[in-house]
């Protein structure tokens, strides 16, 4: 008998044992929508997942399958999240929703390269700064900012898919302009920008933002 093979099985025994103790993305998320409060859903992700950055509303953070959750950390968030886990809300311009819970605590997104102003007009054929005056000029209606002027290279731009399809479904879901037309929004995926933060509409906007911005 190989005197080696008692050595094996107790490395393989503690190789599989490690394994068990880590939890799943599941059982993490579950955990965290079973959370009271704010604060002990942070304090248990902090622990469980990766850190990337934190906004006013939400906190991102990578997790060992290689995808982001972007967890909750007031009621803006919870408004973001669920709208951007609308399941109508869909495009090859969009991040893709994995995962979400069903009262906005968090939702999962496959993790995505950012990109410059230069990847952007690479894979376009459009200058982003001509790209985001124009979707600030088309959504001016859900923005409010109804007196904007219509941008010189517009005819230009409102030729392109991405325009297309950005400006319907800005007009449809009431997506603000503002993080559509800044380039830290946007990452990308098979050849094309996708957009990486939509949840900041005109009904979340009003309900959370408009009183502290004025």
């Amino acid at each position: 008998m190989n005197k080696n093979i008692p050595d094996r099985l107790l490395k393989f025994s503690s190789y599989f044992l490690r394994l068990a103790e880590k939890e799943s993305l599941s059982t993490i998320l579950k955990n965290i929508e079973e959370m009271d409060t704010y604060i002990a859903r942070k304090e248990y992700a902090e622990k469980k997942l990766s850190h990337l950055s934190s906004g006013s509303s939400r906190i991102v953070y990578l997790t060992p399958s290689k995808t982001i959750v972007k967890l909750a950390k007031n009621d803006k968030g919870i408004a973001q999240n669920k709208a951007e886990a609308n399941p109508e809300m869909k495009s090859k311009f969009l991040n893709k929703i994995l995962s979400s819970s069903k009262d906005g605590i968090w939702i999962e997104v496959p993790y995505l390269n950012k990109i410059t102003e230069k990847d952007f007009e690479e894979m376009t054929g459009l200058k982003f700064e001509d790209f985001g005056e124009s979707i600030r000029y088309a959504l001016k209606e859900v923005s409010g900012n109804t007196d904007k002027k219509k941008p010189k290279n517009f005819a230009e731009v409102e030729k392109s898919d991405i325009y297309k399809e950005l400006k319907d479904i800005g007009d449809k879901f009431k997506l603000m302009p503002g993080d559509i037309a800044r380039i830290s929004s946007w990452g990308a995926k098979d050849g094309n920008p996708v957009l990486i933060d939509a949840g900041l509409t005109a009904d979340v906007f009003a309900d959370f933002y408009e009183d502290s911005s004025s």
